[in-house]
């Protein structure tokens, strides 16, 4: 899958692609719910949300793998809320984890 990714985010690798195919295959159980937590380009959140997850919230640190995670979902018109913050602090006590 071809995913922006501007100039200092992380470049998804073989282990991202392994995850992204996985999910793919083997489906996600009806209304699960995916945190991806140092999504950069959003690969792994753009990939539950094509396998139907209910809800998906991807989180970053850097503000430009946010942007990059946000332009991938927007483009490919997908139900993904990405988070600018450190590992689960932007979810803590919602409920999204």
């Amino acid at each position: 899958m071809l995913l922006l990714r501007p100039p200092g985010v992380y470049r998804p690798q073989a282990d991202t692609a392994l995850l992204a195919d996985v999910l793919t295959r083997a489906g996600i159980a009806a209304g699960a719910r995916v945190l991806d937590v140092g999504t950069g380009t959003g690969s792994v959140a753009v990939a539950a949300a094509r396998c139907g997850a209910r809800e998906v919230v991807a989180v970053d640190v850097a503000a430009g793998a946010v942007l990059a995670a946000r332009v991938n979902a927007r483009l490919r018109n997908l139900p993904v809320r990405v988070l600018r913050g450190d590992l689960f602090a932007p979810v803590a006590g919602s409920g999204s984890t």
